[in-house]
């Protein structure tokens, strides 16, 4: 709780300091499951089921931190993370690609990251997930 001193005294107004998660996955259940781990350890979550989706959120909210499949469908995940590293008000949110391990792609991954800060390899578990968003993002303090 925040206290705001106002015209009749204290008032007590809720801050959410949650950091906000934004989850790419065009799989509903990967997408529900991630969702429900990361909103259990305190977090938000916003989600998208596309790349374009997922560019159109994070650059209409604050978001502390993106977990993206790299074969979502629009934009991929790896095109996504690259138009969120050249833009100024995205280049410095950090990204977790996500990747099955017969996916062609998660070989390229394992060697570059293409501006993401970690590839998260399918099936994870949901503590691998939540230690990896503890890792990366810390709760917002009052402002």
């Amino acid at each position: 709780m925040a206290h705001i001193t106002g015209g009749l005294g204290v008032q007590s107004i809720a801050v959410d300091r949650r950091v906000t998660i934004m989850l790419a996955d065009d799989d509903p259940e990967d997408l529900k499951r991630a969702a429900g781990a990361l909103e259990g350890a305190g977090f938000r979550v916003v989600s998208a089921t596309d790349g374009r989706t997922a560019l159109q959120e994070a650059l209409g909210r604050k978001v502390d931190l993106i977990i993206m499949d790299v074969s979502i469908p629009q934009l991929s995940g790896v095109e996504t993370c690259h138009c969120l590293k050249a833009m100024p008000k995205t280049q410095k949110i950090p990204v977790v690609l996500t990747a099955a391990k017969k996916d062609p792609a998660a070989k390229a991954l394992a060697e570059r990251t293409h501006g993401s800060v970690r590839v998260l390899r399918k099936p994870f578990t949901n503590e691998d997930l939540v230690s990896v968003a503890r890792r990366l993002v810390r709760p917002k303090s009052l402002i």
